[in-house]
């Protein structure tokens, strides 16, 4: 079985099977571990994260999948994630938890059983692995791009109610005199 093909039977499997995985990832996730289980999106945000990744996995580690599909998708959950107050660790863990479980139910389905060739698994890793690196990195990006945003607006009021402040002292300490 040429690796090619076996990377994308492996990503067709993932898709299959992708709610039995999510599931297992909740579990460990959101209740056990308690990420993001502070936040009131916390739930919906691990719902719609691994949904995504998993029932488009085929297309993620598609090698003809471009750099900015992933990018435009991440950078935006990265941009939403910091506007409703997610952190952004607590999310990067849940990417590498992700990752984790897609392992764990490849690990421990039949799949794992047959007989591959180590270049296969080893293919199969990478194009795995550069889709999370990838999808880390911009929803990173999105996230320090929006939280600068809200800084520099934070500073240029900071700066109007200064010079407002400036102002009326000024005012004051003329009609003071």
């Amino acid at each position: 079985m040429e690796a090619r093909t076996f990377e994308m039977e492996f990503a067709k499997f993932i898709e299959r099977f992708h709610q039995e995985i999510r599931d297992a990832f909740m579990e460990d996730t959101f209740h056990k571990r308690e990420i993001l289980s502070h936040y009131q999106l916390g739930r919906e945000m691990l719902e719609e994260l691994a949904d995504a990744v998993l029932s488009e996995f085929t297309t993620n580690i598609d090698k003809k999948t471009t750099v900015e599909t992933i990018a435009d998708r991440y950078v935006q959950l990265g941009i939403r994630c910091c506007e409703d107050g997610l952190s952004y660790s607590e999310m990067v863990r849940v990417f590498i938890l992700l990752k984790r479980h897609i392992w764990l139910f490849f690990q421990e389905s039949n799949f794992a059983g047959q007989p591959f060739d180590v270049r296969s698994i080893v293919a199969l890793n990478n194009r795995t692995a550069l889709f999370f690196d990838r999808a880390m990195y911009y929803f990173l990006v999105g996230f320090e791009q929006t939280q600068s945003e809200i800084e520099s607006e934070l500073d240029d009021m900071y700066k109007v109610f200064v010079d407002r402040l400036y102002l009326d002292l000024k005012a004051r300490l003329k009609s003071d005199s």
